[in-house]
């Protein structure tokens, strides 16, 4: 008998396995569509990373970095840089301290996973949950990298695919080493600096190579927040709590020794200044300019030029010490307020030193100043390159032209030392005096130069002519106008650069050679490569002869003793030196250059403003103690040299007192200097000297 029941039951089972098929069906559609989608979404991101750039095409991309200029011994004396400041450098060149620093609070396990780490998501919502603030991002290093180097700052999901697909590319391309290196290259952390070398020499002034463990903590904390952070802002504290909490990671992961945990964490990080770091001020911003000039703004800001120039560190800190003391002193005897010091080598017309002022970093004297105006002293005006009245320092231009070969004077042609009205018919008169007022009648050239007669120097001007004596001027170096000034050219009446003027008695020094007057030696672009180099010139501007024989006077104490005394600071004690001074008209500046065969040194003192010196102040005593301790100091460990005299030049035995030759029993004579060229004629007996 059939169960009534069993049409229901036959439904049911036909319904539950239809149910079955059903959800079967509908499970296989929902992974199949999953799986559709999948497969889409990877050929879509492979798709859209395969456009992505190539990471190493972005890598080299031009990326702005600072022109740095060093001294001659590689010293860096500044950096000139835009809005950033990078100063990339190779991962062996930089601590281990930071390195460790940084990749133990970044991403610890940067060198064992690829380019995401989900395991470091996971860990750094943990840590950041139990700490209550951001500890750790989840971003590797590489994420980091191609996020702050290779991308826009924006945070839409395209841009993290881009970020995500370039990590992928980049860690197929490069090692971790080199991904390292570029990471800490860039990363910023405040104050402009980017990179781990830019960051290291703005906070605490010194290379990344030096770092401390307790600096590379500090350092390594910046990253997360830079201005959040910034050590001089109001949240100090919670950088060195930073710090502290990298330094605790780094012990977790065994980088460091608890004895090492312990001391890093109590040593105290002292941050500089947030000012530019400068050695030789006046220097360096006179090179600045000159790059400027010629490679313009963004190449000298953003191109990264490695400039080496001429500058000697040892003189110019030796040259800064001596005038900032020696204006102390005469600001006290002399009311002179400022001074300035140019030393150059006399063989290659390079510059060693240059002290624009008695101190760039100084405050303006008086207080409140207007620069320019009542201003005793202006720090940050370079006096070296402005332009002064050189005073009786200029005369030796006039007798050097006149002991060449186009008029044959020489040291003991006959000058008359009389006033005289200079003055052409219907101009004012110019009647030049010496300066206390005698006149000597018939003397020397030697004579006259020595004790710095002017009446003689204008009569020499005169005799051999303005534009002469220009000429010589210019061709040793000089690069002002020196045009207006008439016969009050030879007494300063037109105005000099002390940087010249020194440059100039350099090239006198160097036997009438001149080498030009450069401050480079060498500049190469961010690639290395060579754009200018020292070259020397070494052009015969003056007569050997010539300048020998004005060397003759210049190094002749006893001829000028009679003016300036035997004991005058215009000596050195072991080795010949030619010396000049000069005093403008009622002692507006006071000038001494001077010179040995490896060393020619000018000095000035005055004030900014034109502010008078004290009465009676002679550059004797105001200028050339200071140019006299400079110049013992700097040859101190310099072989004596003497100036050799050239070719043609006859040494000729005189009486003390007269030119008649010395008898050749005589105990005591003088040695006198002639050019073959010279007038007057030599006797037959005479001979070149060899």
């Amino acid at each position: 008998m059939k169960n009534s029941n069993y049409p229901f039951q036959d439904f049911f089972h036909h319904l539950k396995r239809s149910l079955t098929q059903t959800v079967v069906s509908l499970v296989l559609t929902f992974f199949g569509i999953l799986i559709v989608l999948a497969t889409f979404t990877v050929l879509a991101f492979s798709f859209y990373v395969y456009r992505l750039p190539d990471p190493q095409s972005l890598i080299k991309r031009d990326v702005a970095e600072p022109s740095k200029i060093f001294a001659r011994n590689g010293q860096l004396l500044y950096e000139i840089y835009g809005e950033t400041r990078r100063s990339p450098i190779r991962l062996e060149q930089m601590s281990p301290f930071i390195k460790q620093a940084t990749i133990a609070v970044e991403d610890k396990d940067f060198y064992k996973h690829g380019a995401l780490s989900l395991a470091g998501i996971a860990r750094s919502i943990v840590v950041n949950y139990n700490s209550g603030q951001t500890e750790q991002g989840g971003s590797t290093i590489t994420q980091q990298f191609v996020k702050n180097a290779l991308l826009t700052p924006d945070r839409s999901f395209k841009r993290k695919i881009s970020e995500i697909g370039l990590s992928i590319k980049l860690e197929s391309s490069l090692s971790k080493d080199e991904i390292l290196q570029l990471y800490l290259n860039e990363i910023p952390y405040g104050r402009n600096a980017y990179g781990i070398e830019a960051a290291s020499q703005i906070y605490l002034g010194k290379s990344a190579n030096a770092l401390s463990l307790s600096e590379s903590a500090f350092l390594a904390a910046l990253p997360q927040a830079p201005s959040y952070l910034n050590p001089a802002g109001p949240n100090a504290l919670e950088l060195e709590s930073r710090k502290n909490y990298i330094l605790t990671v780094m012990r977790e992961q065994n980088y460091i020794s608890a004895e090492q945990f312990v001391k890093a964490k109590n040593e105290r990080v002292t941050v500089i200044k947030n000012t530019a770091k400068i050695s030789a001020p006046h220097f360096v911003f006179w090179i600045q300019n000159y790059l400027e000039e010629k490679y313009g703004e963004t190449l000298l800001t953003e191109g990264g030029l490695k400039v080496y120039t001429t500058l000697d560190p040892n003189l110019q800190k030796l040259a800064e010490q001596v005038l900032s003391e020696g204006i102390i002193e005469t600001s006290k005897k002399f009311n002179g307020h400022n001074g300035s010091l140019v030393a150059t080598d006399p063989k290659t017309g390079q510059i060693l030193a240059m002290v624009g002022s008695k101190d760039f970093f100084g405050e303006s004297e008086p207080k409140g100043c207007t620069p320019g105006r009542n201003c005793l002293f202006e720090p940050e005006v370079n006096v070296a390159t402005a332009n002064r009245q050189p005073g009786s320092s200029f005369k030796p231009y006039a007798y050097v032209t006149a002991f060449g070969p186009k008029f044959g004077y020489g040291p003991t042609s006959k000058i008359l030392d009389v006033p005289k009205n200079f003055s052409s018919f219907g101009s004012p008169a110019y009647i030049p005096r010496n300066y206390d007022g005698s006149s000597h009648g018939l003397i020397t050239m030697r004579k006259a130069l020595a004790g710095s007669l002017n009446v003689p120097a204008v009569r020499t001007l005169a005799l051999v002519g303005i534009d002469n004596v220009i000429a010589t001027a210019k061709g040793l170096g000089l690069t002002t106008p020196l045009k207006n000034c008439g016969l009050t050219l030879v007494l300063g009446g037109c105005e000099v650069k002390l940087v010249d003027h020194t440059a100039a008695f350099g090239a006198i020094a160097n036997g009438g050679k001149n080498n030009g007057n450069t401050g480079i030696m060498r500049i190469e672009n961010k690639y290395g490569h060579t754009l200018e180099s020292y070259s020397p010139k070494n052009s015969q501007v003056v007569d050997q002869q010539a300048a020998y024989s004005l060397i003759s006077i210049m190094t002749d104490n006893n001829a000028r003793s009679y003016v300036f005394g035997a004991k005058s600071p215009l000596t050195l004690p072991d080795r010949p030196v030619a010396a000049k001074t000069g005093t403008t008209q009622d002692w507006h500046d006071a000038w001494t250059l001077g010179f040995t065969p490896q060393l020619a040194v000018g000095v000035w003192v005055g004030n900014n403003d034109g502010t008078l010196l004290k009465k009676n102040a002679d550059a004797v005593f105001v200028a050339a103690p200071i140019w006299q301790k400079f110049m013992i100091a700097a040859t101190a460990n310099l072989p004596v040299e003497n100036f050799i005299a050239p070719p043609g030049i006859i040494e000729k035995k005189l009486n003390l007192y007269n030119d008649k030759p010395a008898p050749k029993n005589a105990k005591k004579w003088r040695t006198e200097v002639y050019a073959d060229y010279a007038n007057p004629p030599l006797n037959e007996n005479s001979k070149p000297k060899k």
